[in-house]
């Protein structure tokens, strides 16, 4: 079997003890905000692009990584993992995992994937039995690392 595979970038936003997740459209379950990689972009640039296209939010992605100076060479963000999910009909993403904050839970949802957005705290995400277990292991890290 030969499978399409696109490029997609995935955010999970933290605001204190709060992350983002909403009810996708298309596939009618709750992700956290992201999607496709376009040919003229990197993978942190469509984190960034996908996280105020769909929620209205300017985030700030997280990077523990040293920031080293090399020369012409640039340093990009780091993802916090990379997935290889298989969507369906021979279909597979390679997903970037970016984790980011935002100063405010004010959402300017835009033309997108979705129009109901939850901000949940830890205890909702776990008991919260809709939402499939990669994305409550990545929410619940997000959370870790960024409250």
């Amino acid at each position: 079997m030969k499978f399409n595979r696109t490029l997609t970038a995935t955010v999970y936003i933290v605001n204190k003890d709060k992350v983002l997740l909403h009810n996708h459209k298309k596939y009618n379950t709750i992700f956290p905000v992201g999607g496709h990689i376009e040919a003229d972009e990197l993978p942190h640039e469509a984190a960034l692009r996908e996280a105020y296209e769909e929620s209205g939010l300017k985030v700030n992605l997280y990077n523990d990584e040293k920031q080293l100076d090399l020369g012409r060479v640039q340093q990009l963000p780091r993802p916090i993992n990379l997935l290889l999910e298989n969507i369906g009909h021979e279909q597979e993403n390679i997903d970037f995992i970016y984790f980011a904050t935002t100063d405010t839970l004010n959402l300017r949802p835009g033309r997108g994937e979705s129009s109901e957005f939850y901000w949940l705290t830890k205890e909702e995400i776990i008991s919260n039995e809709d939402i499939k277990p990669h994305i409550r292991e990545m929410a619940l890290r997000a959370l870790e690392y960024l409250s």
